[in-house]
């Protein structure tokens, strides 16, 4: 049996519902999340922000480019194959694992 999408065709009905989802849990966790969490997170979003800005939002991955700012390579790695995000698409494409 097929799942049922409801709404899955009408984004404009929930993209806002998303935003305050998501930004309702990020204050949540910056709140309440063990200090050592916080900071990973912060540093984590610092090194993801400069992989995008180096990168041109991973519009110019060459290798030159590559070459020039290293520390971009770990969040391009997580681009390819977050094994979460792997396991999403294959639910929201209703495609086959295997």
């Amino acid at each position: 049996m097929k799942p049922v999408r409801i709404n899955s065709d009408k984004p404009h009905l929930w993209k806002a519902d998303i935003a305050a989802s998501v930004d309702q849990f990020n204050q949540w966790f910056m709140r309440f999340a063990p200090d050592a969490f916080r900071s990973t997170r912060v540093k984590t979003t610092e090194h993801v922000k400069g992989a995008l800005l180096a990168t041109k939002d991973l519009r110019e991955l060459t290798p030159e480019r590559l070459r020039a700012n290293p520390g971009a390579l770990p969040t391009l790695r997580m681009c390819t194959a977050p094994p979460l995000a792997v396991d999403r698409l294959i639910g929201l494409s209703s495609a086959n694992k295997r």
